[in-house]
């Protein structure tokens, strides 16, 4: 088994029964029923990050990362599961990644704050296309 080191976890994913496949497209009603995309991970490896259940977890590669809120679940320490292709949690495509693969795992730093009445490209220095443009796009 792969050995992570800090700040790491050997990756555990598999397929939901209900999830972003193709068999699912136009049935809004049935992908409703989906479960909620999660990261599990057990007891000390969250104590390890300083995260509760509902804390949001960032799983990433140099590909790309995924951020899902935690579950404490009864696992080994150093594992991450999380579902690999639910909304929010493509892990093929985000990650390129498979079961068994060394991932980072951290918490995201927290959002700045917005000012009321300014947007964040305004935070940015960026400029609104609309405002800029006469409402034309």
């Amino acid at each position: 088994m792969p050995q992570p080191g800090a700040g790491e976890a050997v990756l555990a994913t598999w397929h939901q029964l209900i999830d972003l496949g193709s068999l699912l497209d136009g049935d809004e009603h049935l992908a409703g029923t989906a479960r909620p995309p999660l990261v599990r991970l057990g007891k000390g490896t969250a104590e390890a990050l300083g995260v509760a259940d509902g804390d949001a977890v960032t799983v990433g590669t140099d590909r790309g990362a995924v951020t899902l809120p935690a579950a404490i679940t009864e696992m080994p320490d150093g594992v991450v599961w999380v579902p690999t292709n639910s909304p929010g949690a493509t892990v093929r495509r985000s990650l390129g990644a498979i079961s068994g693969r060394v991932v980072r795992i951290s918490v995201p730093a927290p959002a700045a704050a917005v000012p009321a009445g300014r947007s964040a490209a305004d935070e940015a220095g960026v400029a609104d296309p609309l405002l800029n443009s006469g409402g034309a796009q």
